[in-house]
């Protein structure tokens, strides 16, 4: 099961990374970096023999409106520890370094928030959609999301705004 990354080395963490943030009164206190820093973050947490958090135990984004959230959950299996990171990310433009350099099993995971939350993610082997079609403009899972009406022109399946109604 595993118990969380202690204070200490997150005070570390703070130490080598300017924009990393935790509230320290928490009981799993999780780890808030700048999208600039998220990158060398997540080599040192993988690579470091103080931390090797080996799996990458989740991914996902959260729509705030104001901005997007990235959520990684890492798991070190040697030390049997757990550590939470976040990252905000612009909400007109949300752009993240790929996890798939450091964790190359999140390229599904990218793929799948890409599709439905809209965050790019530089350096992805493979950057497409995986559940909705190539030419569908908008992404389900944010709280601004209107459904797009299904419109043939020329033979080709089209995306459309639907139409205001009053």
């Amino acid at each position: 099961m595993g118990t969380y990354l202690e204070l200490n080395y997150l005070k570390d963490l703070q130490g080598e990374f300017s924009s990393i943030e935790f509230d320290g009164e928490q009981p799993e206190p999780h780890i808030y970096v700048a999208a600039g820093e998220l990158l060398p973050l997540m080599r040192l947490l993988r690579e470091g023999a103080a931390f090797s958090f080996d799996r990458m135990g989740n991914i996902t984004a959260v729509d705030y409106r104001e901005y997007i959230e990235m959520v990684y959950m890492l798991y070190s299996r040697g030390f049997d520890k757990w550590v939470t990171v976040k990252c905000r990310l612009d909400r007109e433009k949300p752009v993240a370094e790929s996890m798939t350099q450091v964790w190359p099993g999140t390229e599904f995971e990218e793929r799948e928030i890409y599709d439905l939350m809209g965050v790019e993610f530089l350096h992805h082997p493979d950057l497409r959609r995986i559940l909705m079609p190539d030419n569908y403009t908008a992404h389900p899972l944010r709280k601004d999301f209107v459904p797009l009406q299904p419109k043939i022109e020329g033979g080709v399946l089209t995306w459309h705004r639907q139409k205001s109604s009053s």
